[in-house]
């Protein structure tokens, strides 16, 4: 008996299993499944994570660091366009892990905004709460 004669979507199947065959599958970490658009995922979280410390004074160490280290990183993702080159500068774990630290960051520096760390104490701290051992 004849196969049938292969459809365009069998061809477009066949061709995006060889593409997957050139990236990687797993990311071997349990629950951190391979990131399908490692550069767009880490050019909107930097974009964002830089839109949230615009609310945060320029004087707060927090911001001073936090925007120094992510325009770091977000210049390396707009210059280098291989993941495993990316992931290699970036000597931060897999890109998988670079997003989870961006994702993360994201929601540190929404918690800063409200937190505000950079205001004066409300009270005086107990004289000896940074002495140890008491």
């Amino acid at each position: 008996m004849r196969s049938p004669a292969p459809s365009a979507a069998s061809f477009a199947g066949a061709a995006s299993a060889a593409m997957a065959g050139a990236l990687r599958k797993t990311t071997g970490l349990v629950g951190l499944a391979v990131a399908e658009n490692p550069h767009e995922r880490l050019r909107i979280l930097y974009t964002k994570i830089l839109g949230v410390l615009e609310n945060i004074p320029r004087d707060a160490a927090y911001r001073k660091y936090t925007e120094q280290i992510v325009n770091e990183r977000f210049d390396l993702v707009k210059k280098e366009s291989d993941v495993q080159k990316l992931q290699d500068k970036l000597n931060c774990g897999q890109i998988e892990e670079v997003i989870v630290q961006a994702e993360n960051e994201l929601s540190l520096a929404r918690k800063m905004i409200q937190w505000k760390p950079w205001e004066p104490l409300v009270e005086e701290p107990p004289s000896n709460q940074w002495r140890w051992p008491i």
